[in-house]
C-alpha cells in the first residue's frame, strides 16, 4: 500500500457542521413526511370510526325496521 502525503480531512460532523443534502432533496423529504403523516391521521381515524360503529348494539327488531322488512305475526 502506498501512503498519501495529504492528510486525512474531517468529516463534517466531526467539525460540528450539519449535513443539510441537496436541496432538491429537502422539499421531496418534507412531501413525504407529509403524506405519511396524513396516512397516519386518516387511519387513525378509520380506526375510531369502525371501533365506534362496531360498538354499537342493533337488536334484531330494530334492524328489520331499517330495512322496511316486518315480521310475520
Amino acid at each position: 500500500m502506498s501512503e498519501s502525503s495529504e492528510p486525512l480531512r474531517k468529516h463534517r460532523h466531526d467539525l460540528g457542521q450539519e449535513d443539510h443534502g441537496a436541496k432538491l432533496a429537502e422539499g421531496t423529504t418534507r412531501g413525504i413526511q407529509i403524506l405519511l403523516g396524513l396516512w397516519i391521521a386518516l387511519s387513525l381515524g378509520l380506526l375510531a370510526y369502525a371501533l365506534v360503529d362496531g360498538s354499537r348494539v342493533d337488536s334484531p327488531d330494530s334492524s328489520a325496521d331499517r330495512v322496511g322488512a316486518h315480521a310475520p305475526h
